[in-house]
C-alpha cells in the first residue's frame, strides 16, 4: 500500500511540476501573478515596485518551505523502504526522488542569489539617485546663493553711486580751457 501512495505522491508531484513550468495561464491557487503597472507618477511606480518584490519574496518563503516538507517526505520514504531492501522499484523510485530534489534545491539557490543581486542593484541604484539629488541639490544652492549676492551687489549699487567706478566717471567733468595751446 505503501508503495501505491509514494507513487501516487510522486505522479501528482510530477504533474503539478510540468504544470508550473508549461507557462500555462489559468491563474492556481498559489500563483501569484505579477500586477500590470501603468504609467503614472513616480510613487505609483514606487509602490508597485515593493508590491512587486514582496510578493516575489513571499513566493520565495513558500517554494522553501514546500522543498522543505518534500526533504522530509523523502527522508520518511527512505526509512519506509530500508525496512523492505529487497524492492529494486521502491529504490529506483528514492533515486528518482533524490535526483528531483537535488535539482529543485538548485533552482531555488539560483533563484535565491538572483533575488539577493536584485535587491543589491536596488540598492545601489537607490544611492545613486540619493546621490544626484543632493548634487543638483547642492549646485542649486550654489545658483540661489550666487544669484543673491549678486542682487545684493546691484542694491548696493544703487543705493551708494559714488562708491561705483561709472558714477565716478560720470561726476567728473574734463576741463574747458579758454585758451588754446595753438
Amino acid at each position: 500500500m505503501t508503495f501505491r501512495h509514494s507513487i501516487a505522491g510522486l505522479v501528482i508531484l510530477l504533474a503539478t511540476t510540468v504544470w508550473a513550468q508549461s507557462g500555462h495561464t489559468s491563474a492556481g491557487p498559489l500563483t501569484s501573478r505579477p500586477q500590470t503597472v501603468i504609467a503614472g507618477s513616480n510613487a505609483d511606480g514606487q509602490a508597485a515596485a515593493v508590491r512587486a518584490r514582496t510578493a516575489a519574496n513571499q513566493h520565495m518563503q513558500e517554494m522553501g518551505a514546500t522543498l522543505a516538507k518534500m526533504h522530509d517526505l523523502l527522508k520518511g520514504m527512505r526509512a519506509k523502504v530500508s525496512a523492505s531492501e529487497k524492492d529494486p522499484m521502491a529504490k529506483a523510485n528514492l533515486e528518482m526522488w533524490a535526483l528531483m530534489l537535488q535539482q529543485l534545491d538548485k533552482q531555488y539557490e539560483e533563484l535565491r542569489l538572483a533575488s539577493r543581486a536584485r535587491q543589491d542593484l536596488d540598492a545601489r541604484r537607490n544611492a545613486i539617485y540619493k546621490q544626484a539629488d543632493e548634487k543638483a541639490a547642492a549646485t542649486a544652492k550654489a545658483a540661489q546663493d550666487a544669484r543673491a549676492a549678486a542682487m545684493r551687489q546691484a542694491a548696493t549699487a544703487t543705493t551708494n553711486p559714488a562708491a561705483t567706478p561709472s558714477a565716478v566717471q560720470t561726476n567728473a567733468t574734463p576741463a574747458s580751457s579758454s585758451t588754446s595751446p595753438n
